[in-house]
């Protein structure tokens, strides 16, 4: 019985080793890609691509730097015969000095010449776990920083109310800047309370509750721990 337990041991083990050693190659290609892009470093990403995520990096030959990249977290989804997926969280500081943050999941492919990223595009951060108590410290901070966002909108400063985003809903907020950023987007907001409702790392969920002109607003509060704070990833009205 014993000889038989050690045996199991070993090979979950050795099972383990295997899949640390066998995920570590296409790991390091995709950060490298991923920083290669964020640098504007259109020859290194090619270097490490194939397929549609080379064609993306040829895209941004000539261009200039981008993004400082703070910090990229990879992990392996899948991993099979020559193929893996690989997701990423990467967190930039933009040109205009603001912090931000993108999920990223990648394609990789074994070629003759190693791995490749083959594919790149934008991905959903990974909410999975339980989690049943919150902070109220990290509460109270992820409140001020909603409070900043809907003063500013409430100041018709769509730049500023900007600043205290990152991800999708930075992109979403600026890509609708020209169309709806100009003048007051909502009234003032009145007795703002947060609730606390999930959270691991550096992500967390609050759910706030407050009246605008006149109505009851209850909205989930996506945020993301940043290098400059916590940010907004999304607003989920509720």
């Amino acid at each position: 019985m014993l000889a038989l337990t050690a045996a199991l041991l070993l090979a979950v083990l050795g099972y383990g080793a295997w899949r640390v050693s066998t995920s570590a190659p296409p790991k390091r290609v995709a950060e490298a890609y991923v920083r290669a892009l964020a640098a504007g470093d259109a020859e290194a990403a090619l270097q490490y691509s194939s397929g549609s995520a080379a064609f993306a990096a040829s895209r941004m030959k000539d261009s200039k730097v981008l993004a400082k990249v703070e910090d990229v977290s990879c992990s392996v989804a899948a991993l099979g015969r020559g193929w893996a997926k690989v997701l990423a969280t990467v967190e930039l500081t933009l040109q205009d000095g603001s912090a931000d943050v993108g999920w990223y999941s990648m394609d990789m492919t074994k070629t003759g010449q190693g791995w490749k990223v083959a594919s790149f595009r934008e991905a959903e951060p990974d909410m999975s776990g339980v989690s049943l108590f919150v902070s109220g410290a990290k509460a109270d901070a992820a409140k001020r920083v909603f409070q900043g966002y809907l003063d500013a909108l409430a100041a018709g400063d769509w730049q500023g109310a900007t600043k205290y985003l990152a991800g999708p809903a930075r992109r979403s907020q600026e890509m609708g800047a020209a169309v709806i950023g100009k003048g007051v987007v909502i009234g003032k907001v009145e007795e703002l309370k947060a609730e606390p409702v999930w959270k691991r790392g550096e992500e967390a969920v609050i759910r706030f509750n407050y009246i605008v002109d006149g109505r009851n607003v209850s909205v989930l509060a996506f945020f993301y721990r940043t290098v400059d704070g916590w940010k907004i990833t999304e607003i989920v009205q509720n």
